[in-house]
């Protein structure tokens, strides 16, 4: 246990740089000495082989060429990977074991190999056989491990030679050690729980999202489960589980295994990519290419079921890489463009994409085989299955939201006859009336009051309309009552109606409230007609009439259609005082009444224009604008 752990942090010190400068060391074709209580050998980096791309080599040809060197190759002192290679690879080992280190040690490989010829030799004679491989069923192996193991009895002193034949449709990797039994059980005993703790640790990722995919129904959930579930078996499969626990007595479902849960663990990733990122609704390009490229890693799994397993694995490990990179690449956009879930969708994407790209190439025979190039997709997708869980979670805040905005909408309908009645009906009416609620309010319901009554006209509306159709009137209209309208909310006012190109507002016991208005009228007038210089549009004239006096408040109409407005001669002084606008020259007039009832600072700021004649009065009536 305290060795594979020592083993552990060393690599882990030793990172990225152990990938790229693995010491090599020359190897001579002599004879090993063993040595009791030396735990372990590695034995790849001592071998010597041939590579049979006929498959017509016979044990005894090997062996004569090992004694005379032909046509013998090393390793460098590196552990043997050949790639994806269609031909058959002898190695030969030669032992001399002294009296007193005699001992039956176990030679494990750590790799699905479909074909492996095992034969063992003292002073050249053969003393044991044994043929398995991956296309076999573990029941076929000396020991029924996820691994290959092969007890070896160097009992005797003397002279021993091992040479192993290999072939498979696989990626032809050949890390073999040679082990003391109880060195080996301690070592297993660390592994088993290492992979335990893998597993473990995926199993309650994949049910932690089932049960929240029950709970909210949201895709993503569901795309993700099926993700962690095929990574989950890829990596039974890449360390033998598949065959040995899975599937012991059917070799070749257990081999059909190993493309299919890549090639859909790749499909899932995509898919959920796509949902995470909502690419269909946000960036529907990057929609197309990952479906696209989903469906092609889904489809290139094919060839397995048609025999050819070598091209089906070659493919999948290809679109396992591709993908990675376009996981990396659509996290990275995501959280540039703000989607902060994405944060860590790019950690987790990044890891496994550092995994992938190591495990390729240490399939291709570009790396070596070792620590971390060995475990870099295990560990690489625990990490992306805690970031990955970490972004849903951050899925759950935004349901939650969703939800609480359900609620709050509900609570917005039951509201829904007053905001409805409320667009035809001036609401701020309804507790001038001495009512609580839209619903109180019937038809012929009145009060009597003191407002100061507001009427703004756009001069030459006539001319302007007459150039526009309908549609951009409307846009127009619409346009200009944004920038002048809120004016009167703001200096607490209230809009009794829209007439046309005219506003009507009131201002209960307030000429000074009116005034301010009016005056903040101006300015967004101002802001509206540089609006339209910037489109070579004329500008817009306003005129506006202010008066104060006594008004009945109150509903009119019918009983399915009713309005609520001010009635009184107040109401009509104010309209005319705003078409005088333009005959005196300003923007503003207020009447004598209103302009008693101003600030002594508002009064300054006034100036008088005199009396004037107004249609349906009698009298005449002294008014003022601004200076």
């Amino acid at each position: 246990m305290k060795s594979f752990l020592s083993k552990f942090f060393s690599a882990a010190f030793s990172g990225f740089i152990i990938l790229f400068t693995i010491p090599a060391f020359a190897e001579s074709s002599s004879s090993i000495q063993w040595k009791k209580n030396t735990g372990s050998l590695p034995l790849s980096s001592k071998a010597i082989y041939w590579e049979d791309k006929e498959k017509k080599e016979t044990l005894s040809g090997i062996l004569d060429k090992a004694r005379s060197g032909k046509d013998a190759k090393t390793s460098g002192g590196k552990s043997l990977g050949f790639g994806y290679s269609a031909s058959a690879y002898w190695l030969h080992w030669s032992f001399e074991i002294k009296e007193g280190d005699e001992e039956e040690l176990w030679l494990e490989l750590v790799s699905l190999i479909d074909s492996i010829d095992l034969y063992f030799l003292y002073n050249g004679k053969e003393i044991f056989t044994k043929h398995t491989g991956r296309v076999l069923p573990v029941s076929s192996r000396l020991i029924e491990h996820r691994n290959f193991l092969f007890p070896l009895a160097f009992t005797k002193p003397g002279h021993y030679d091992l040479v192993m034949r290999f072939e498979s449709q696989g990626s032809v990797l050949l890390p073999l050690t040679l082990w003391e039994k109880e060195t080996y059980l301690e070592e297993e005993e660390a592994k088993t729980i290492l992979f335990g703790a893998y597993f473990g640790v995926m199993g309650v990722v994949f049910f932690y999202n089932l049960f929240l995919f029950f709970s909210i129904r949201d895709r993503s959930y569901l795309y993700y489960i099926f993700y962690i579930l095929f990574l989950t078996l890829t990596q039974s499969g890449i360390w033998g589980f598949t065959h040995a626990y899975v599937f012991p007595n059917l070799p070749s479902w257990a081999d059909q295994s190993f493309p299919i849960s890549i090639g859909l663990s790749s499909t899932f990733s995509l898919l959920f990519a796509r949902k995470f990122v909502e690419a269909k609704t946000n960036m529907p390009k990057l929609n197309v290419y990952l479906t696209i490229l989903a469906c092609l890693s889904a489809l290139v799994i094919l060839p397995s079921f048609f025999g050819y397993y070598r091209l089906a694995v070659t493919l999948v490990l290809f679109f396992a890489v591709m993908n990675s990179l376009t996981l990396f690449g659509v996290s990275s956009y995501a959280w540039t463009k703000g989607y902060t879930q994405a944060r860590f969708f790019l950690l987790g994407s990044s890891v496994v994409l550092i995994g992938a790209i190591v495990v390729g190439l240490r399939n291709f025979g570009i790396l070596p085989y070792h620590f971390l190039t060995n475990y870099s997709l295990q560990i690489g997708s625990v990490m992306e299955a805690v970031f990955l869980s970490l972004s849903l979670a951050d899925r759950i805040n935004i349901v939650q939201k969703e939800k609480v905005d359900i609620q709050t909408r509900s609570l917005e309908e039951q509201k829904s006859l007053t905001e409805a009645f409320s667009r035809f009906f001036p609401s701020q009416i309804i507790p001038l009336l001495n009512k609580s609620d839209v619903r109180d309010v019937s038809l012929g319901d009145a009060v009597d009051g003191e407002v100061a009554v507001l009427f703004l006209d756009i001069r030459g509306f006539t001319s302007i309309s007459e150039k526009l159709n309908p549609r951009l009137t409307f846009d127009f209209l619409n346009a200009f009552m944004r920038f002048t309208a809120p004016s009167i909310e703001r200096k607490s006012g209230y809009i009794d109606k829209y007439i046309g190109d005219s506003i009507m507002a009131f201002f209960p016991n307030s000429s000074e409230n009116a005034l301010a208005a009016a005056k903040d009228m101006i300015i967004g007038l101002e802001e509206f007609n540089r609006k339209r210089k910037e489109t070579n549009d004329a500008p817009v004239k306003i005129g506006i009439g202010i008066h104060y006096g006594k008004v009945l408040i109150g509903t009119i109409g019918q009983e399915n259609r009713m309005d609520g407005t001010l009635i009184g001669d107040t109401v009509n002084t104010a309209s005319r005082l705003e078409g005088k606008t333009k005959e005196l020259g300003t923007t503003i007039l207020v009447s004598e009444i209103a302009y008693n009832r101003l600030s002594s600072e508002s009064k300054k700021t006034m100036k008088s224009l005199g009396e004037l004649e107004l249609r349906g009065r009698e009298e005449k009536i002294a008014v003022y604008g601004l200076n």
